[in-house]
């Protein structure tokens, strides 16, 4: 088996599923030069239901996709409280991890896979220890940071989670706040294993270009300053912090606009917020659009925004990729200061760090860069010559050579 260079990607998250840990495999994938073979589920795990899109998505790849119905069980109202729910929901996971182990045992001999990377801590540790039982495979995990940082009823203290990470031969980090995350929890004698791959971003795709005029007119952003968000309407997002401090700024300045792009879980949270204070006319929610029309909506922005915060379960941002396509489309940024989002924000260089807790202090970011043009314009600049430095080759040849063990 040794020699053949090839590398199996596990990942949950993946193309055509949204979110910044698919857009990271994704990439490193496609510029994987044809080494990195992926498996990724059809389904989508949170309701058994087929993710819209995976044929094409796969078809149009310059890698192989193969896909097995699920990676991880399918979640079920209810699972972790009352016994006969409890022992359904660990029949259906046992089940479940059989089928995906000998498939997974079956790729590594019929493919000749050398290494095994596992992008999903949480849900695949198991997979970890299986390999290293079973195979002689090289193993590596690739950590974004919440996943260890955030309180998991499943992993009381992240027991299972650093069993795993001692176990890999390799663990890469996104940003210097995982590794830290990842170095606290492992011990330093695991700490050699730890490799950082800061994000990238697909600097052929995202480019500074003009506003489409469709766009303007649906958004009715003709003759409007326009501060733009691009994320999962997730609490830790902070989206709630820049829709209070539109309150003011719009009071200042009535021409300003806040677009808000994308959807989640706590979309129905920040419309109440945009209805309570009056913003309906303010506050534009576009929804999920589609991929081929996302670098147009980055466009629209004279700054991008999303002033995350850590919250209490410790759930924060890893990085923030949003902002390096922000940066690609040479738009200066606004990004709070908790997490590993500094990774991605050099504050004072391509945006601004703030505390996304902190209505105030964002307000106060979001006036700077709406009244001083020079600023912004200047953050906007050096920000585009940062992104265009961070391009996926360079990341996806130094996953493959870390998961090689090649030095």
């Amino acid at each position: 088996m040794a020699g053949t260079g090839k590398i199996l990607l596990i990942a949950n998250n993946f193309p055509p599923t949204r979110g910044g840990s698919a857009v990271v495999y994704g990439n490193l994938a496609q510029n994987g030069q044809g080494r990195i073979l992926v498996m990724a589920p059809q389904a989508d795990y949170s309701d058994g239901l087929p993710i819209i899109g995976w044929r094409e998505t796969d078809r149009r790849a310059a890698y192989r996709v193969v896909r097995p119905w699920l990676l991880r069980t399918v979640l079920m109202s209810g699972a972790r409280s009352g016994i006969l729910r409890r022992i359904t929901f660990l029949a259906h996971d046992l089940l479940q991890r059989l089928r995906l182990a000998v498939h997974i045992l079956q790729l590594i001999r019929r493919e000749r896979i050398d290494a095994v990377c596992v992008g999903e801590l949480v849900a695949s540790g198991w997979i970890v220890r299986m390999l290293r039982r079973l195979t002689s495979v090289r193993i590596a995990i690739y950590v974004h940071g919440e996943e260890i940082l955030t309180e998991e009823p499943y992993d009381p203290g992240h027991v299972r989670a650093a069993e795993a990470l001692r176990t890999a031969d390799k663990i890469f980090v996104v940003s210097r706040f995982a590794g830290e995350a990842v170095r606290d929890l492992v011990g330093e004698a695991s700490a050699d294993k730890i490799q950082l791959i800061e994000n990238g971003v697909d600097i052929d795709r995202f480019q500074p270009g003009p506003k489409r005029p469709d766009l303007i007119a649906t958004y009715q952003l003709d003759g409007r300053f326009t501060f733009v968000t691009v994320c999962r309407l997730l609490e830790k997002k902070g989206v709630d912090t820049a829709i209070h401090a539109m309150k003011t700024i719009a009071a200042r300045h009535p021409d300003t606009r806040l677009l808000i792009v994308g959807g989640g879980s706590y979309e129905a949270r920040l419309r109440e917020i945009v209805a309570e204070n009056g913003l309906g006319a303010v506050v534009t929610f576009a929804g999920n659009v589609p991929e081929s029309d996302l670098v147009d909506h980055y466009r629209l922005g004279d700054v991008f925004i999303m002033a995350n915060r850590a919250l209490p379960n410790g759930d924060t941002e890893g990085f923030g990729l949003v902002f390096l396509e922000a940066n690609a489309c040479g738009i200066a940024v606004i990004g709070g200061i908790d997490g590993g989002t500094s990774s991605a924000v050099r504050h004072g260089e391509n945006g601004l760090l703030v505390d996304g807790h902190s209505v105030d202090a964002v307000t106060d970011a979001m006036l700077r860069l709406r009244e001083d043009a020079a600023l912004r314009a200047d953050m906007g600049a050096r920000g585009l010559a940062i992104a265009r430095q961070s391009g996926w080759r360079s990341k996806a040849e130094a996953f493959i050579a870390g998961c090689l063990g090649v030095r």
